[in-house]
């Protein structure tokens, strides 16, 4: 056999690839991953910290921040404060309630409360505690809060009248205890705070919509809270609230008989 061999055919070398094509669907996978790891973190909200008194029921990666039972937020961190008067809770907000985290803005722990006066937060007997918020899109930025000892008894925004009241009597009320008016609850105690020098109780309380419109300079509230005896020679007489001040305290209010009705208060 030689060269000239018309039976041979003659070879055609060409040049190989480079980059094999099994190596496209890796370097896919590579792009797109790293794409949304930048997506995620252009997109991401801010970490805020929030400090509580303990950490009960708290939970890092597992914990929601929720406003309106709307998921915001997560916990990611949790630390004990430099005093060890506390924890301090780091939570990362998402950017769509970025604009939320405000001078005004108000974070407490919801988790199973039950009393006389108040039974709440028993959903959460399933699914674990988790820290609400409430804010609106006003004020200045902040990125550090201080949590509510305990749940705000009345919801911002909730239309009526907050109403301060001073005691001098040793029964005192709690939040939570009720207001009421001819059977009715109108209302509720938010905030309790003694005065040492004058020895006074100052009750923060709040009257709910359209009742607020019963209050006036004139108005008076007295206890009604327990039952009240009186023997007479015509008999015994009995009186009571409603079945709610009987397991709790409660107050009621009017206008003395024959006090003409006074001009509306503000709050």
């Amino acid at each position: 056999m030689t060269a000239n061999d018309p039976n041979v055919n003659e070879a055609k070398v060409k040049p190989t690839s480079s980059i094999s094509r099994i190596w496209i669907i890796p370097i896919l996978v590579i792009v797109i991953g790293g794409w949304m790891v930048y997506y995620q973190w252009k997109n991401q909200g801010p970490l805020i910290t929030i400090e509580l008194h303990s950490a009960a029921g708290i939970e890092i990666n597992k914990t929601p921040i929720k406003v309106r039972d709307l998921d915001v937020g997560q916990v990611k961190k949790i630390t004990l404060k430099p005093d060890l008067d506390g924890v301090l809770v780091t939570a990362r907000i998402d950017a769509s309630a970025a604009h939320l985290l405000n001078e005004n803005a108000k974070f407490w722990v919801v988790a199973p409360r039950i009393s006389f006066s108040e039974v709440s937060g028993l959903n959460t007997l399933l699914s674990g505690s988790y820290i609400a918020m409430s804010a609106n899109d006003k004020g200045k930025e902040q990125l550090h809060f201080t949590a509510l000892e305990r749940p705000p008894v009345t919801p911002p925004g909730t239309p009526g009248l907050h109403v301060m009241l001073k005691s001098d009597d040793e029964f005192a009320y709690k939040p939570g205890d009720p207001i009421i008016y001819k059977g009715f609850k109108v209302g509720e105690f938010e905030e309790v705070h003694f005065d040492v020098e004058q020895g006074r109780i100052t009750y923060r309380a709040f009257i709910h919509a359209p009742y607020h419109n019963l209050i006036d300079e004139n108005t008076r509230f007295w206890n009604v809270s327990g039952v009240k005896l009186q023997l007479a020679s015509n008999g015994l007489t009995i009186q009571t609230g409603s079945l709610e001040t009987l397991l709790a305290n409660g107050v009621t209010f009017g206008n003395p008989q024959g006090d003409t009705k006074g001009k509306p208060i503000d709050n």
